[in-house]
């Protein structure tokens, strides 16, 4: 354990078992600082405007009246999400079932009172030693995910994500038989689940109506794992670099997709053409694309909806374009729904 000081919360509406705890922390655990909270609306509010004060939480569950010790474990979890807590009650047999289900995802621990000298010190020793170790992976997950989140989303014209995103549409601009004049920019930018639609094009005839939706992603010299079921991994050099809990792309992806489609059927509606009238319900196809050095092979996209695609920049070719647009079911749009559409989305 580190010897910086530490700060412990005792939430119990016994005075008396407070008392007790804190002396004997105090005995095993000279540099430590005790906070005392008789019920849990202090301890809440406490963790709400303290989040990242407390090193351990000892908590207990009966109350008499009122909420319970595990009632508030969400909003504990909420508040202070690495913060260690250690359940105590008298009443194992009436919590116990509770007490189990809680255990890993809110509670690191459970004593029983009366609680031996023994048993507490050994308890409170393991959760200290859990939040140094939390404490460190929590600082170098920021850290890498720092150092992507600046790789991917910065706004310097030097930066990574940002150059690869211009390289996406320049490429795309050259494509005038594709597309219907040049990939279209929104007026502002459309912001779902923190990710940005990057751009959106109308194909051209005689190919089926479709907008375009690209996403890039900026995973240089890296091996994306994952699949529509799961949070995508991307390991570089044999080393994960962000978080596992990372929203997938495909979900991501869909709910883009959802969100547009939404968008394009009210614009539609009010202008006369009813949503029941398919012929004038474009498609949109949506592309996740990486740089021609991520590694991408084992993505696995068989559960992706058939709207979705990943590909690389090498990838996005006419041909690519046609085969994509002639697969989809094809329907003759009215050049002014085009207009309407370009003109009123965003």
């Amino acid at each position: 354990m580190a010897d910086e000081k530490k700060f412990i919360a005792l939430t119990d509406d016994d005075a008396g078992v407070r008392a007790s705890l804190e002396r004997t922390i105090r005995k095993h655990f000279k540099d430590t600082e005790i906070f005392q909270f008789s019920n849990t609306v202090e301890i809440k509010r406490y963790l709400l405007n303290n989040p990242q004060k407390l090193d351990l939480l000892i908590l207990d569950i009966h109350f008499g009246l009122g909420e319970t010790g595990l009632d508030i474990l969400p909003d504990i979890k909420k508040y202070a999400p690495t913060l260690p807590v250690i359940l105590l009650s008298a009443m194992e047999k009436t919590y116990g079932q509770a007490v189990t289900d809680s255990a890993g995802e809110y509670i690191i621990d459970f004593m029983s009172k009366p609680v031996t000298e023994t048993e507490l010190v050994i308890k409170v020793k393991k959760a200290l030693n859990s939040k140094d170790d939390n404490t460190k992976k929590l600082k170098q997950l920021q850290s890498e995910n720092t150092l992507l989140t600046e790789i991917l989303s910065s706004e310097d014209e030097k930066g990574a994500g940002r150059l690869f995103e211009d390289e996406v549409k320049t490429k795309l601009q050259t494509m005038t038989k594709i597309f219907l004049g040049a990939p279209y920019e929104p007026k502002s930018n459309i912001v779902i689940n923190g990710q940005e639609i990057d751009a959106i094009a109308f194909t051209n005839v005689p190919l089926p109506f479709a907008i375009m939706v690209f996403e890039t992603k900026y995973f240089p010299n890296a091996k994306v794992y994952g699949s529509i079921n799961e949070p995508m991994k991307i390991v570089v050099n044999g080393i994960e670099k962000v978080s596992t809990k990372r929203r997938n792309l495909f979900e991501q992806s869909e709910n883009q997709f959802k969100q547009v489609s939404k968008r394009m059927e009210k614009i539609l509606k009010e202008e006369g053409y009813p949503k029941h009238e398919e012929v004038y319900r474009p498609f949109i196809q949506s592309f996740i694309v990486f740089t021609d050095s991520t590694d991408i092979s084992e993505i696995k996209t068989s559960n992706a909806n058939k709207y979705t695609k990943i590909c690389k920049l090498k990838d996005l070719t006419p041909d690519f374009f046609i085969k994509t647009a002639f697969a989809m079911p094809k329907r003759q749009v009215e050049e002014i729904v085009k207009k309407i559409v370009l003109q009123k989305l965003f």
